[in-house]
């Protein structure tokens, strides 16, 4: 039987992923926690599993039969959840990938996010900077990628993907931003955030799957605006009043404040179709 492509994590980024390899003809394993969300999966993929990676023995000999691999996990819910699955459900993973039976080339492409740099005061961050030790999740979501990153095996090359926040279909973020014209939002409006289009992000995992990209990689777009700076832009050009943003955080908002340098996975080769939300790729 020919290798395979996996899916660990069928959400809204593994969906997209495994429908581009089923697209360039390599048999697709998709997973996926939700009972429910297996029927639809059927319907587009060539195996679906039910797969709960935070169960104490999770069935995963299926990784046996793959050439390459997305993890794109995230809880279901917030505070245990992230614990739950950074922490238990990654060192499930990372345990299996070390046991695989197969001695076969593995290409893993782990999805992380951009959110491990924390507040840096708008200053530029690279893929080698320092990670926010302050907040429990950050250090959580850097302690899964070292997880990954560890796994010590000459047939295993591992690529750790930072993302921003994500936009693309059923996520206009531009038209939330419209919606939110003249409305007060509790959030840091000085805060500049890194964002990530859901097509460039399923070319960047075909990209560094085909590459053999090792490492870790920042994977956002070319936008470096602040909340109230983006928001403003989108206000002005319709003519709607601003948003009505925060000049602070609040103790409770996980900020990320940082310009993420994306040079490195430019001059790896990969050149992005939507350098902004405010410029989409068509497709």
């Amino acid at each position: 039987m020919a290798l395979g492509y996996g899916v660990i994590g069928s959400g809204y980024v593994g969906t997209a992923v495994a429908m581009r390899m089923k697209r360039a003809g390599q048999p697709v394993t998709a997973t996926t926690r939700s009972v429910e969300n297996v029927l639809e999966l059927q319907r587009l993929m060539d195996d679906v599993r039910q797969l709960d990676i935070t169960d104490p023995d999770p069935e995963l000999s299926f990784l046996a039969d793959l050439q390459g691999l997305l993890i794109s996990v995230a809880p279901t819910r917030q505070n245990d959840g992230y614990s739950d699955v950074f922490a238990r459900g990654m060192r499930n993973l990372a345990g299996a990938l070390r046991r695989r039976t197969s001695t076969q080339p593995l290409h893993i492409t782990y999805i992380s996010s951009v959110s491990v740099y924390g507040d840096r005061q708008g200053e530029e961050v690279w893929e080698h900077s320092a990670v926010d030790s302050s907040s429990p999740v950050n250090s959580m979501l850097a302690a899964a990628e070292e997880l990954m990153l560890d796994i010590d095996r000459p047939d295993t090359s591992i690529c750790v993907l930072r993302l921003g926040g994500i936009y693309g279909p059923g996520r206009d973020m531009v038209g939330m931003i419209r919606e939110a014209a003249g409305q007060q939002v509790p959030k840091n409006g000085n805060a500049i955030n890194a964002w990530s289009s859901l097509v460039d992000i399923a070319r960047g995992v075909q990209f560094a799957s085909e590459q053999k990209l090792t490492g870790i990689y920042n994977l956002v777009d070319d936008m470096q605006l602040s909340r109230r700076e983006l928001s403003t832009l989108i206000c002005d050009q319709d003519g709607l009043p601003p948003v009505l943003w925060s000049h602070s955080s609040s103790t409770s908002e996980r900020s990320m404040n940082a310009r993420v340098s994306n040079q490195k996975i430019k001059e790896s080769g990969f050149k992005l179709m939507s350098p902004s939300m405010l410029e989409p790729a068509i497709v």
